[in-house]
């Protein structure tokens, strides 16, 4: 029973190492190690939504200006990362901004340096993020089950950006995703599929109001990047992963947000 467990640290520690700034045991990398890599890439997304959670209730939400709530709530998934979606945000959204023909993209992609697009790209993802963050930590319908519900946003972006990795057209045959991603596992899909449907099932339970609304933008949200990812980039990237948790992530609040200031009205 020991071996098992050790295994299952390891798969969770590779996905701590590769998509957050969380430090982690050292240990010697094997082959098909990058293939496990997406196991637990969602409880990444489950420790911003606790520290969110824990910034806005109890003795922290009653310390902190909520002002000053909102800023740190949006800035949680970047000091946990360290920024690694909102780069690949940055590189697709250069892209997408680009006049060039698939192979462009695909190199604007790879080019190191920031475009003009990619900083007012960030800049409006981020002022939509605060907006969104004032709007849910001010309210007055505003609760602990709204909170943990939309705790739950961090950890289904993770999940269905990890799906669509393993299932969606790929743009290259090397780089990163195709490491994570080609050898696609079945335990690996089981996984993510059975976080995906704990996650959602503790937002729909949580607060239903915000989860329904919120769990189809998901859904609507995931049919338009196959379609814009197979139109501009010929498949998906490492990039267009990132830039998908970072726009369902952003949309999803600003989704529960607004539902809050419906009901505030109504």
């Amino acid at each position: 029973m020991g071996t098992p467990d050790l295994k299952t640290l390891r798969k969770i520690a590779i996905s701590f190492t590769l998509y957050s700034r969380i430090p982690m045991p050292r240990f010697e990398w094997k082959e098909d190690d990058m293939s496990t890599s997406l196991d637990f890439f969602p409880l990444v997304g489950a420790v911003i939504g606790v520290l969110i959670c824990v910034l806005n209730t109890g003795a922290l939400q009653t310390l902190i200006d909520p002002y000053v709530r909102s800023v740190l709530t949006v800035l949680v998934p970047v000091f946990i990362t360290g920024g690694f979606h909102l780069d690949g945000f940055m590189d697709t959204s250069d892209a997408l901004n680009s006049y060039g023909d698939t192979a462009k993209k695909l190199e604007i992609l790879k080019d190191p340096h920031i475009g003009a697009f990619s900083v007012i790209s960030l800049v409006k993802l981020l002022l939509t993020a605060l907006a969104s963050s004032v709007l849910l930590i001010t309210s007055e319908n505003a609760t602990f089950r709204t909170v943990v519900a939309c705790a739950c946003i961090f950890v289904i972006s993770r999940c269905i950006s990890g799906l669509t990795s393993l299932y969606f057209k790929k743009a290259k045959k090397t780089g990163m995703l195709t490491g994570e991603a080609g050898n696609k596992r079945k335990s690996t899909v089981v996984l993510l599929i059975l976080q995906l449907v704990i996650a959602s099932a503790a937002m729909t339970v949580s607060d239903p109001f915000i989860a329904v609304p919120v769990l189809v933008f998901f859904a609507l949200c995931t049919a338009y990047y196959k379609k814009k990812t197979v139109k501009e980039f010929g498949g998906v990237t490492g990039d267009t992963a990132g830039y998908l948790v970072c726009i369902s992530e952003t949309g999803a609040a600003l989704i529960a947000s607004v539902v809050l200031l419906i009901m505030r009205i109504l």
